[in-house]
């Protein structure tokens, strides 16, 4: 039996050795009959100062520096650097002849078995020949055509030749092609001062900059550096000790970055989605891109930035990330400065409080529940246990919806979302492309909770809809890209799109300007200048974990974000109506300083109207007034499909007398929003005998002086000149029957009544 299981797997072995012996002849054959037909571009090869200009809206060279690479020489390097990247890329780099047919024979057969081209096998030739002449793409013929030119390349350059042209090629993400680059970029430093910790660090990121960067995965980054140690140590090219200091040793970034290009690496990372290339190939190709950046703007952005951060962290100690974004209001960016060791492009963020003007104002306004001059009372809630508070944990009773959001309440925003319901708020965030999941619908969607978060271009784009009244742009860094003979290959159209009504919109901005004179960003506040704004103030349980400032006029719209995303919670000093509102104060001011902009004009589906204050304090009805006294009148910006109602007023008014003695006791009732004057009308004169307001009550008084007449009429009018009917009495008669002596034995009081409906 044990012979017969020998036989099988002795001819299973000699089937896969006779497979693979066909498949490595047809691979030889084929790499042999196509050897002549792919020549070596040496220029190309060795030129490795090729790259993507990038230019700004004035034509100024912004190049990325690290696209125009800096040249390392391969004797400037310790030792030890090198090993890193042979000893976790190419063991046998000194050995082989461009390809390395152990590791070709191993991926194959993964491949075979995983049915797959997972496994490359590339050399350190072969990455190279991919990186500088090549494309990305994963087929059977790009390997053998990179398989032949690393062959030729190995006949025409040393090994160090080859070696010094990778290093300086290869990319290790957030931008940096080239290993100098890189070493400035992530630690501040030349690539021949890296100590072994940092050469690791580097050699581990080019299997998978995004995985593996420091920048992007900190802990990945870290165990990928820890494994290439390893790898070193195994292959002799490090101590036990050196070996055992590089595990104990964390990965420290350089927070100093000289000059700075996030504007442009957007604007490559938007160049390559508008191509659907990689960054490698748009580098390669020479690509041009003119961008829609203001240089002045961005320095001034810069400046501010750098000016509040420098005093927040020298006062609190924490290490801040920052990022500020101006566009201009048909979405072209003008200027985008990222101010962190991590890649932000990408970054998701709970949005806090910027999320309630979407996912509970402006869908309240378009379905006519809420206007701004609607009550709602902040008082203590408890939804089957989800109890929250406002952020300066008082309870302000009724107030008004201009004053919830303005002054950004949680309570009043959680009841106007229940009231709403959740797919009214899904549908609005959608109309934005703030896109949420099914687990978001419950009310803490109401304080911008989400469970991914959103990207900030994302959130700006929001806000730059509201700017445009109800009109959505897309964000654009790219005005054009020309190729290396400078035709035009992409040119910048303008995507917009009608997504809400314009009244809606005007009544949220209108809304969220008392944010920026009276509210939480009211550090904005400046005489002649119409600026909208939100904050927000993210949390996780116990600390703040993000600040953000968005602020808008009818020609900007401009975003700035503030946390400290590695430790992921902020300063208790640290507000979002200070640090990141007073950043976006000083853009404003510069944008702003000559010429201010022109406010947000009033669609005519918007009234501006007159309401009765004490119905909506009192009775919460959003009524037209009923008294004609300032004092009681409000004026607030309505839909004309949601304006105040008109109602007939059901108040009596009316006299009620009563005679005795003494004199005509007359009564009457009022209300606190009225004013009211009592006439007395004889024969020869008439006059006001009493001057009534700010009193809600029935209201006595007594006139004494009415036995002298014959007959009195009396009547009340109030301020909107309604008058009562007229109540006559007759003095004298009353007292011919008061002298009466078999009247005085009974007396009793003589009322007469009048009423007036209006």
């Amino acid at each position: 039996m044990k012979n017969l299981k020998h036989k099988k797997s002795m001819k299973i072995l000699l089937i896969i050795a006779i497979i693979i012996s066909f498949l490595f002849l047809a691979f030889a054959i084929t790499v042999s009959i196509i050897y002549n037909k792919y020549d070596l571009d040496i220029n190309k090869l060795t030129n490795l100062n090729n790259g993507v200009k990038v230019y700004s809206s004035t034509g100024m060279d912004n190049t990325l520096y690290n696209t125009n690479r800096s040249i390392v020489e391969i004797e400037s390097l310790p030792e030890y650097v090198k090993d890193a990247f042979i000893d976790i890329e190419d063991k046998r780099f000194y050995s082989h002849n461009g390809y390395d047919l152990k590791r070709i024979i191993k991926a194959g057969m993964v491949n075979l078995m995983n049915q797959s081209k997972s496994q490359g096998a590339s050399t350190i030739s072969q990455q190279l020949i991919k990186n500088a002449l090549l494309s990305n793409e994963k087929t059977y013929s790009r390997k053998i055509q990179e398989i032949v030119l690393s062959i030729k390349m190995e006949k025409e350059f040393s090994k160090d030749e080859i070696l010094e042209m990778y290093l300086n090629t290869i990319y290790f993400g957030s931008n940096a092609y080239g290993i100098e680059n890189a070493s400035k970029i992530y630690f501040n430093k030349s690539a021949k001062d890296l100590t072994i910790n940092e050469a690791c660090c580097l050699a581990g990121i080019i299997k998978s900059p995004l995985r593996y960067s420091p920048k992007t995965n900190y802990e990945n980054s870290v165990e990928r550096k820890n494994f290439v140690a390893k790898t070193m140590y195994q292959a002799g090219s490090i101590s036990e000790q050196e070996y055992k200091e590089v595990l104990s040793s964390p990965i420290k970034l350089s927070t100093y970055n000289e000059l700075d290009h996030s504007y442009e690496e957007e604007a490559i990372f938007e160049a390559c989605k508008l191509l659907n290339i990689s960054e490698r190939e748009l580098i390669n190709k020479e690509y041009q891109i003119v961008t829609f950046k203001d240089d002045e703007l961005q320095k001034e952005v810069i400046r501010i930035n750098n000016s509040q951060l420098n005093v927040s962290e020298n006062e609190t100690g924490a290490n801040l990330d920052s990022l500020s974004i101006v566009v201009d209001n048909s979405g072209k960016v003008l200027s985008y400065f990222a101010n962190s060791n991590y890649n932000l492009h990408n970054l998701r963020r709970q949005p806090a409080s910027t999320l309630k003007p979407f996912s509970v104002y402006l869908p309240c306004i378009i379905h006519n529940i809420l206007t701004p001059a609607t009550y709602i009372l902040d008082e203590k809630i408890n939804y089957n246990g989800f109890s929250p508070n406002n952020a300066d944990k008082t309870f302000h009773g009724y107030i008004t919806t201009r004053y919830a959001l303005s002054h950004s309440l949680n309570i009043p925003s959680v009841k106007a979302l229940e009231y709403l319901g959740f797919n009214n708020s899904r549908d609005c965030l959608s109309d934005v492309d703030i896109l949420i999941e099914k687990s978001d619908l419950n009310l803490n969607l109401a304080l911008g909770s989400l469970k991914n978060g959103v990207q900030l271009t994302d959130l700006l784009s929001a806000y730059l809809t509201l700017a445009n009244m109800g009109q959505y742009h897309s964000l654009s860094f790219v005005d054009k890209i020309l190729d290396k003979d400078g035709n035009i290959v992409y040119e910048y159209t303008d995507y917009l799109e009608d997504v809400f009504n314009e009244g809606d919109c005007f009544i949220i901005n209108d809304i969220l300007k008392d944010s920026a004179t009276s509210g939480t960003s009211k550090r904005l506040n400046s005489p002649n200048l119409p600026v909208a704004s939100k904050t927000g103030t993210a949390y996780n349980g116990e600390k703040n974990t993000d600040l953000y400032n968005i602020a808008y006029t009818s020609e900007h719209t401009m975003l700035t974000w503030i946390a400290d995303l590695r430790k992921n919670y902020l300063p208790d000093s640290l507000l979002s109506s200070v640090e990141p509102t007073e950043i976006n104060k000083n853009i404003l001011k510069y944008l702003y300083s000559k010429c201010a902009p022109a406010d947000f004009e009033k669609p005519e589906n918007v009234e501006y109207l007159p309401y009765d204050v004490l119905e909506a304090k009192e009775n919460h009805r959003i009524v037209s007034p009923t008294t004609n006294l300032d004092r009681y009148i409000a004026y607030d910006y309505f839909k004309t499909d949601n304006r105040p109602i008109e109602i007939k007023n059901n108040n009596n008014l009316y006299l009620e007398i009563g005679l005795d003695k003494v004199g005509a006791n007359i009564s009457f009732p009022t209300k606190k929003n009225k004013e009211y004057k009592l006439y007395k009308k004889t024969k020869n004169s008439e006059e006001i005998i009493a001057h009534i307001s700010e009193q809600s009550e029935t209201i006595n008084i007594t006139d004494s002086n009415i036995f002298k007449f014959n007959e009195i009429s009396y009547y009340l009018m109030d301020e909107q000149n309604n008058k009562s009917d007229e109540v006559v009495i007759k003095p004298k008669d009353y007292l011919m029957n008061l002298l009466d002596s078999e009247l005085t034995k009974n007396k009793r009081k003589w009322y007469v009544k009048s009423s007036f409906q209006y």
